[in-house]
C-alpha cells in the first residue's frame, strides 16, 4: 500500500512537472525537440507542435517538422549550422522563417547543441516564435519611414512658403521705409515705428524658418572659401548700429582682421542670429569680440541682459523654446535662432557655448576651426 501510494505521489508529481514545463513553453513560445542519432526517432514539444502550427500532436516520432516547415533557403543555412555542430561547436543558432500549414509565414529564433540521454548521445534544440517582434519591427520602421516622408514633406512646404513670402516681405519694407521720408505726424510716425518693428520682426521669423525647412532637408550645402573675418563683424554692426542707438545699447567692437576658411555665408549667419539676440534682451552694453586663439577663430557676444539660469541653459538651443522667465518673452520671436546657430555650428564643425549669471550678464563663445573644413 506504501507503494503504491509513493508511486501515485510520484507520478502526480511527474504530471505537475510535465505542466509547469508546458506552461512555460507556451508563455515563452519556445518549444524543444530532441533526435535520437541511433534510432533516428525524434520528440517535439507540444509547443514545438503550435510553433509548426499544427493545432494537434501528431504522434510520428519519424516526422521531420523542421525540414517540412523551414523556408527552402533557410533550411540551407540550418544544415550549416547543424554541420558547425558535428564539426566541433559547442552549440549553434540562429533566425528562420517557417511556412505553416495555414499559409501564414512564420519568425522563429533556434539554438541547438548535443545532450547525453543516459549513454544515448543525442541532438536537441530549441525554437521561439519571434513572430509578434519582428512584424513590430516592421511596423516601427515603416511608421519611421511614413515620419520621415511627412517631415520631408513639411520642411519642402516651409521652404516653398518661406520664399514666395519673402518678396512681398521685402517690398513691405521699402514702402515702410519710403513713407517713414514722408512729413508726417508725430502720431503717425510712431505708427510707421510700429510698422517698421512688425515687419522686421516678420521678415526675422521667414529668415529663420527658411533655414529650419533647409536644415531639415539637408538643403544647406558647405561652401568653403577664404576670407577676412572682420569684415563680417563690421558689415553686422553697421547695420544694427541704428537700431542699437535707438534702444540705448551701446555696441563695442574689439576684432581682430586675419582669414579664415569656412563658409562666410553660414557663419555670418551665426553671428547674425547671436547677435540680433543680444539686442533684444541687452540693457545697456554689448560687447563683440573676435580673435585668434591657437587653430581656432574665437567669436565672444556678450550682453548685459537678464542672464539665462543654469537649468535653461542647455534648453535654449531647442527649436521654439523661449524662456518663461522673461516677461513678455513671445514677443522676442519664435524661439528659433538659437537652435539655428547649434545646427549651423555642426555643419561648420564649430562649437557653441554659454556662459551666463541669472539677472547680470550672458556670454556666447564661439569657436570656428581655421582650417579648411574636409567636406
Amino acid at each position: 500500500m506504501e507503494d503504491k501510494e509513493k508511486l501515485a505521489r510520484a507520478l502526480q508529481e511527474l504530471k505537475q512537472s510535465r505542466q509547469r514545463r508546458e506552461f512555460a513553453e507556451k508563455t515563452a513560445h519556445l518549444g524543444y525537440w530532441e533526435l535520437d542519432l541511433e534510432t533516428k526517432r525524434f520528440y517535439w514539444s507540444k509547443e514545438m507542435y503550435r510553433i509548426f502550427g499544427y493545432a494537434k500532436v501528431i504522434k510520428n516520432h519519424k516526422r521531420n517538422l523542421i525540414r517540412e516547415g523551414i523556408f527552402a533557403e533557410d533550411f540551407t543555412f540550418y544544415k550549416q549550422q547543424i554541420k558547425k555542430l558535428f564539426s566541433g561547436a559547442r552549440l549553434v543558432g540562429g533566425k528562420i522563417r517557417l511556412h505553416r500549414p495555414s499559409g501564414e509565414v512564420a519568425y522563429c529564433r533556434f539554438r541547438a547543441g548535443f545532450v547525453m540521454s543516459g549513454n544515448k548521445k543525442k541532438i536537441a534544440g530549441t525554437f521561439q516564435d519571434i513572430t509578434q517582434e519582428v512584424k513590430a519591427k516592421e511596423e516601427l520602421k515603416a511608421a519611421k519611414k511614413k515620419a520621415e516622408d511627412a517631415n520631408k514633406a513639411k520642411s519642402y512646404f516651409l521652404a516653398q512658403a518661406s520664399h514666395d513670402l519673402r518678396q512681398p516681405m521685402q517690398a513691405l519694407q521699402l514702402f515702410v521705409e519710403s513713407l517713414s521720408e514722408e512729413k508726417l505726424k508725430t502720431s503717425q510716425q510712431k505708427l510707421v515705428q510700429k510698422i517698421s518693428a512688425s515687419a522686421a520682426g516678420l521678415k526675422s521669423l521667414l529668415d529663420n524658418l527658411l533655414d529650419i525647412s533647409k536644415l531639415d532637408s539637408g538643403g544647406i550645402r558647405v561652401e568653403v572659401q577664404r576670407f577676412n573675418i572682420g569684415t563680417i563683424f563690421c558689415r553686422l554692426c553697421l547695420e544694427y548700429h541704428q537700431t542699437a542707438a535707438a534702444r540705448g545699447v551701446d555696441v563695442i567692437c574689439r576684432v581682430g582682421h586675419f582669414e579664415v576658411e569656412t563658409d562666410s555665408f553660414l557663419l555670418e549667419r551665426i553671428i547674425r542670429n547671436l547677435f540680433s539676440n543680444a539686442l533684444k534682451y541687452a540693457k545697456h552694453k554689448i560687447l563683440i569680440s573676435c580673435r585668434k586663439d591657437g587653430d581656432e577663430a574665437c567669436i565672444r557676444i556678450i550682453d548685459d541682459g537678464c542672464g539665462i539660469k543654469e537649468q535653461e541653459q542647455r534648453l535654449i538651443f531647442e527649436e521654439f523654446y523661449q524662456s518663461k522667465e522673461i516677461k513678455d518673452n513671445r514677443s522676442n520671436g519664435a524661439g528659433l535662432g538659437l537652435s539655428i546657430v547649434k545646427r549651423l555650428a555642426v555643419l561648420l564643425e564649430a562649437k557653441v557655448h554659454i556662459r551666463s549669471r541669472y539677472g547680470h550678464y550672458s556670454a556666447f563663445e564661439v569657436r570656428i576651426p581655421l582650417h579648411p573644413l574636409q567636406n
